[in-house]
């Protein structure tokens, strides 16, 4: 075996002995808290001819049932302590072998960080709606001051504006294509290795250029009930439907995180199963003791700076 197997190996086994190690104190332990609430609660009334010898004797089972519960306490403690740190340092172990030989692990966690591209295009729709919302109050202002009734035209500052209410909106939908286009393009390479996930959310096509486009053509009357109409979907999306989108990406993102991590952990226990032939109960004790020993070592290594 490689140094890194060997490792992982080790770690394994001081897993394995920890485990063991609780499953067989957790029943006793259990017994005893159970025995001593009994007793304590059960306290014999001492009366004066019988109270000296009756009190030794019970003072002695209580004191010696004590130090047993403790004893067993300290000992779960103890697993409660170190497990962690075990479980720890073997997920790191994990984690760059599947990094170093499995390329579908790889592959999965760089569509995983697709997901800070995605989220930034949002942010970017955001500033978008946001600019587009002014360049439509803009135009709206300038259509109704310019508007010539009598030959049904706006003037030519409304015609800039709403050139460039247009613009503001392709912007938008810029945007919206390269956020749906990183949205597909994650779920494929998921799928691609082995990862049937759901995706992250594609966004609606805005067509709010044309939206604009078409009430440059509309009487002002007319114009004016499309600009109210525009105005509030938009306020909406940018106050309600962003937010939402938001809030949906996050759930997803988790959703696949924890499936990308349960790949990992089917691994891991893969090579459980690969050396549980060679845990042996009566190592248990020996096992749990030098592996409170070596993270303790490892602390005060951590502590003093050393490597």
């Amino acid at each position: 075996m490689s140094q890194l197997e060997s490792t992982l190996k080790d770690l394994l086994v001081r897993e394995a002995h920890l485990k063991l190690s609780r499953e067989q104190l957790m029943p006793i332990w259990a017994e005893k808290e159970a025995e001593l609430r009994a007793m304590q609660a059960a306290k014999p009334m001492f009366l004066p001819v019988f109270s000296k010898r009756r009190r030794a004797e019970y003072e002695t089972r209580l004191t010696a049932l004590l130090e047993v519960v403790g004893i067993l306490r300290k000992g779960v403690e103890v697993i409660d302590r170190i497990e962690p740190h075990v479980k720890k340092l073997i997920e790191e172990q994990i984690e760059n072998i599947l990094r170093e030989d499995c390329a579908e692990y790889v592959q999965a966690l760089a569509a995983l960080r697709q997901k800070e591209d995605w989220a930034r295009c949002l942010d970017r729709v955001s500033e978008k709606i946001f600019e587009f919302a002014r360049a439509l109050g803009n135009v709206r202002n300038l259509a109704c001051s310019g508007y010539a009734r009598h030959a049904a035209a706006y003037s030519q500052g409304a015609v800039q504006a709403f050139t460039l209410a247009v613009e503001a909106a392709k912007k938008i939908e810029e945007e919206v294509v390269l956020a749906n286009k990183i949205s597909d393009t994650q779920a494929r390479q998921l799928v691609e290795n082995g990862f049937n996930l759901r995706p992250l959310p594609k966004l609606q096509q805005t067509e709010y250029g044309v939206w604009v486009s078409r009430i440059s053509a509309l009487p002002l009357v007319e114009a004016q009930v499309q600009f109210d109409l525009l105005i509030e979907q938009t306020t909406k999306l940018h106050a309600k439907g962003i937010p939402e989108l938001r809030a949906r990406a996050q759930s997803v993102d988790e959703m696949q995180v924890a499936e990308v991590r349960n790949f990992l952990l089917a691994a891991w226990d893969q090579f459980r199963a690969e050396i549980a032939s060679e845990i042996y109960p009566g190592d248990t004790e020996a096992s749990v003791a030098e592996t409170e020993r070596m993270l303790l070592s490892k602390a005060q290594i951590s502590v003093l700076g050393w490597r």
